[in-house]
């Protein structure tokens, strides 16, 4: 067996590395680049040669000045092959490129040279942004009901609590609302889920146009939304839960053609007390509730009953 040359050999590897590879001298000049790196670019050898470590990586937002001298000598976690940072490498069409740099020293008899390794990691950049993007969309579904993109009980229920240690930390009042659509089931039987579906999107919406920023309402069980009024009065409530239990009342609700239903909705409502936790808070506006269902649906009922 021949023996290797391992010059040739190491020459070869670093004219077909992937990773762009540049030497400068101590000056900060440029005395060799790969085609990688001219690919990346876009500029030629020739281009590239004698351009200093400011042509490839200019000054930041902040006017801050990159060195490699600066790179090599950074104090921070380091690999085999120098130390590791992400820059913006400039390029021809006067576009920036993520990337990825290891810098180092070679030393030569007696002179010494910077090298540097630059990989591209636009590619790892978005990864990591639909990574991000998954995760937050995990954690939206988490809290919020699919169908009516409402929060979800979950969702609610933490709301509620925050209401709760507000009311008593500031000592201003709040309400806590249990609306539920009147015979639900009923349209469930008669027009099939798809139009129940229907109706409960719509009502989410209507939710959503009647009431305040500031208001959160959610979908608590099948049927059955709760709706937090901060720094409301009770009288200020059934001023405002009988104006939404009026648009509900007088809104056509489209199922198909020209046909439309009539639905209406009962309401029960408390004050958010804050001595009291908010399951028990919740349990009191159902009794409300439970009572406007009693006294014949599409009406408003405040506890104490």
């Amino acid at each position: 067996m021949s023996e290797i040359n391992t010059d040739v050999f190491a020459r070869e590897i670093v004219s077909q590395s992937i990773d762009a590879i540049v030497v400068l001298d101590t000056d900060s000049k440029i005395l060799f680049s790969n085609l990688a790196l001219q690919s990346l670019t876009g500029y030629s050898k020739d281009e590239l040669y004698q351009k200093t470590f400011s042509f490839l990586f200019p000054p930041n937002e902040k006017g801050e000045q990159n060195s490699i001298e600066t790179f090599v000598s950074s104090k921070d976690s380091h690999y085999i092959a120098g130390f590791l940072k992400e820059l913006e490498l400039v390029t021809k069409p006067k576009g920036t490129i993520p990337v990825e740099i290891r810098a180092f020293t070679i030393r030569n008899d007696h002179e010494m040279y910077y090298a540097a390794i630059i990989r591209d990691v636009r590619e790892r950049r978005r990864l990591e942004e639909q990574k991000n993007v998954l995760i937050n969309s995990l954690k939206r579904l988490a809290y919020m009901d699919e169908l009516t993109m409402l929060p979800n009980r979950r969702s609610f229920s933490e709301s509620l609590q925050k209401t709760v240690a507000t009311v008593k930390r500031r000592n201003r009042e709040s309400v806590l609302a249990v609306l539920d659509i009147d015979h639900f089931k009923v349209i469930n039987d008669t027009y099939g889920h798809d139009i129940g579906d229907l109706v409960l999107k719509k009502m989410a919406n209507i939710f959503v146009d009647c009431l305040r920023e500031e208001d959160t309402v959610g979908r608590i069980g099948g049927e059955e939304f709760g709706c937090i009024l901060p720094d409301t009065t009770t009288e200020g409530a059934t001023i405002v839960l009988d104006r939404l239990r009026e648009s509900v009342e007088n809104h056509r609700f489209f199922i198909f053609d020209n046909y439309y239903l009539n639905i209406t909705l009962s309401i029960g409502y408390t004050k958010v007390h804050p001595l009291q936790k908010p399951e028990e808070i919740l349990k009191l506006a159902d009794i409300a509730l439970y009572q406007a269902k009693n006294h014949g649906r599409n009406r408003i009922q405040v506890y104490p009953v």
